[in-house]
Order: structure tokens, then sequence, then C-alpha cells
């Protein structure tokens, strides 16, 4: 694999197999998510409601964090990522079904339920078989052979679905996804972290209580959640907003996918060092700050085209912004930790990403504000979360 040379000897392996399953998983994602939307509210005539849940779906399951790190306390944590994976992506098989927007709003719903039992499992094999000091630089390159795939497969998939149903992309694009996960588990990982013998409820009250105890990852923490809010208020408005204001159908949504993505890939070359060699709480602010000028765009864009810059922008912050946070609950968890951590964090983001979507999608279905506003809204709290994880980054330094 490209890149391997950069990668330290005793984590070559690891790097191959998962840039390996990185390109396949990529396939199916390209031929997808990049129309979810489209199909969901043009071709399927989803109403505002169900472009909310799709809104909120990739961080429901995030509620359920806490039970899953429990589950996996003690035990090895990469069934818990392949199996998820496997039965998520397998939903996809269902969609030559969907003919109706409940149903394929369904799918995709599930899929990311399913698919959130994962992430605390990943996030310990991140921490396994990547060594600190190099973590962020080496998933950096992983995300980079990511993105060369994304483009590559969204454009054509963009003209594909202009030309063969959805209900026979999807299901093609799912087995690409069960065997990525395949290939993910031939990477040798032993972690065991955990105490088996914890209970639930013993363990969500001490998630609890580490966040008062942790003032630097509780300032993380509220930081992140006010942002991730107002990001996702305005998410669902976005892809209202695209189909049904500019009109930015099949073909103009794989061109925003290839400007983000494209951007994405090659920020992963600034971004991999810099996260790697800096305090996460700094990193994180400067990202939040420019977040703040996309929904500003959206504000003033009349034509489909006036939101490339923004889409440029989703790609460069928005690839920074998934290494900071994986990194940054790992800088912040002593060791043997890190799925509780990572659980507490998931839960947080379920709650904004739960709750954002519908009140944002309600207040435009009910006519109380526009969209144009709602974008103001969510640039100004945008504002609001770099100004806290400043004032927190100062008095945890103090504390420090």
């Amino acid at each position: 694999m490209f890149f391997s040379n950069r990668v330290p000897p005793e984590a070559r392996d690891a790097y191959n197999k998962d840039a390996a399953s990185t390109v396949l998983v990529a396939v199916m994602t390209g031929m997808t998510f990049p129309f979810v939307a489209v199909i969901a509210r043009y071709r399927l005539h989803a109403s505002d409601l169900e472009i909310a849940f799709l809104s909120m779906a990739p961080v429901a399951g995030n509620l359920l964090a806490l039970i899953w790190a429990n589950m996996m306390q003690g035990r090895r944590k990469m069934p818990y990522a392949v199996w998820p994976w496997i039965i998520a992506r397998s939903l996809f098989f269902l969609v030559i079904f969907a003919t109706c927007s409940k149903v394929f709003v369904s799918i995709v719903c599930l899929f990311y339920l399913i698919c959130s039992i994962a992430a605390p499992a990943y996030s310990a094999l991140i921490k396994e078989i990547y060594p600190d000091g190099d973590r962020a630089k080496i998933m950096g390159y992983v995300r980079i052979w990511n993105t060369v795939v994304l483009i590559i497969v969204s454009l054509a998939a963009g003209k594909l679905m202009e030309r063969v149903s959805y209900r026979h992309v999807l299901p093609v694009a799912a087995m690409f996804g069960v065997v990525s996960a395949l290939v993910f588990n031939r990477i040798h990982a032993r972690e065991t972290t955990g105490d088996p013998e914890v209970r639930l409820h013993h363990f969500v009250a001490d998630s609890l209580r580490l966040l008062v105890e942790d003032k630097g990852y509780l300032w993380f923490c509220i930081a992140t959640f006010i942002f991730g809010f107002a990001n996702f208020m305005a998410t669902p408005i976005y892809a209202l907003y695209e189909v049904d204001v500019l009109r930015a159908l099949e073909f103009r949504q794989s061109i925003y996918f290839l400007v983000a993505t494209g951007v994405a890939m090659l920020s992963y070359f600034f971004w991999g060092d810099f996260v790697d060699r800096r305090r996460p709480e700094k990193v994180v602010t400067w990202q939040i700050i420019a977040w703040a000028f996309i929904p500003l765009t959206y504000v003033i864009a009349a034509k489909w085209w006036m939101l490339l810059p923004a889409k440029a922008l989703v790609g460069f912050i928005g690839a920074g912004n998934e290494l900071v946070y994986l990194t940054g609950v790992i800088y912040f968890a002593p060791p043997g930790r890190l799925t509780q951590y990572y659980g507490v964090f998931m839960t947080l983001m379920g709650i904004r990403g739960i709750t954002a979507p519908f009140l944002a999608g309600a207040l435009v279905q009910w006519h109380v504000t526009s969209m144009q506003t709602l974008f103001l809204i969510s640039a100004g709290l945008t504002l609001v979360a770099a100004a806290v994880q400043i004032a927190a980054y100062r008095k945890y330094d103090r504390l420090a």
C-alpha cells in the first residue's frame, strides 16, 4: 500500500489491512451516502420529518454507547467492531424492496444504529494498533485512501443513479461493505481492557463521575457539544435547501461530494502531523471558528454552484475534525478506560444529534422561522462553542 514506508514497522501490517478495508468500504460509501437525501426526498418524496430522521440517524445510536462500552469491558474488541459492520452493511441488500420513503429511511436509520455498536471498540483498536505520536498521521494516510476511492466512485455513481434504479445499485454496494469488514477482521489485535464484572449502572455512574473529576475532558465535551448542536441544527435544512431550492440533484450532489472529499484528501497530509503535535482543545477551537463560515455561505447561496466553497471547507475542516475527536478522547483517557471515555463522548454526540435536527425540522415545517434564519442561528452557536473552548482551555491550563 502507498505510504507504508512512512508508517513505523510495527504498525505496517495493520495499516495495510486497514487501508485495504477502507478502500472496500469507500466503494460502498461512494455508491450510497452521497445520494441518500436525494433518493429519500426527490425519488420517494420523504417528508421534512423523515429528512430530519436521516440527519439524526448517524448519531442516534450513540445514546446507547455506554451500554456497548460496558458490554465489551474485559473482552476482545475486534468482534464488537466487525460483526456490527457486517450486519449493518448487509441491510442495504433490503433496499431492493424499498419502494416508499418510510422503508428506505428505516433501513438507513437502522444501519446507523447498528454501526454505533462498533464505535467504542474501534477507538480501542486504533489505540492498540497505531503508536502514540504517529496515530493521527497514520489515520490520515488511511483516510487518503478512503477519499481517493470516494471521489472516483461517487462521480461514477452519480451518473449511474440517473440510469439505474437505486434499488439495484445499493445492494451491490453492500457486498463491498461486508467484504471490507472481513478484511479488517484480519488485523492482529488483542485489546481486552476493562473489568467484565462491572455492572451497567455502576459503569454509567462512574462514567458521569469522570466528567466531574476530569475537568479538561468536561470542557472539551461541552465545547464540542455546543458545536455539534449548531451543526446538527443546520444539517437537515442543508439537505432541504439543496434539493428544494437549489435543485441540486444526483449529479450535482456528486460534484459536491467530489469537492468535499477531494479537499479532505489533500488536507489529511496537513492534519495528521498537525493533530499529533498539538493539544486537541487548541486544534478543535480553530476548526470550530472556521466552520462558522459554512452556514453563512448557505445564507447567501442563490445558485447550486455557490455552495462549492462551503463544500470545500466541509472537506478541509471535517477531515481534521474526525482526527482530533478520536485522538482528543485518547489524549484525555487514562490507560484502560478509553472505551468508557469514548462512550461518554458518543452519548453526548447522540443527545445533540437527536435533539437538534428535530428542533430545526419542526421550526421550518411549522413556519416558525426561515431556512436562512436557522443558518444564522447555527453560525452564531458555532462561534459560542469556540468562545467556550477558548475560555475552557485557559482555565484548565491553569489547573493542570
